[in-house]
């Protein structure tokens, strides 16, 4: 879609575009979190097999 296309569209129809960008946009959003929470599950069940042990990343306590 080039700038033409946009210029020779309706409000209207320039909104439905918004609209439709904005649901698919917020479904990826949604899907990358998801899978991002789901890592960082996978990480902590990593560093909770052992829990008296310090995390190799985090500062020493004094």
């Amino acid at each position: 879609m080039d700038r033409e296309d946009l210029d020779a569209m309706s409000i209207d129809e320039l909104w439905a575009l918004h609209t439709e960008v904005d649901q698919i946009l917020a479904a990826r959003l949604l899907a990358e979190k998801r899978e991002l929470e789901k890592r960082l599950d996978q990480l902590g069940q990593g560093a909770k097999a052992n829990p008296n042990e310090p995390a190799k990343n985090s500062p020493a306590k004094h």
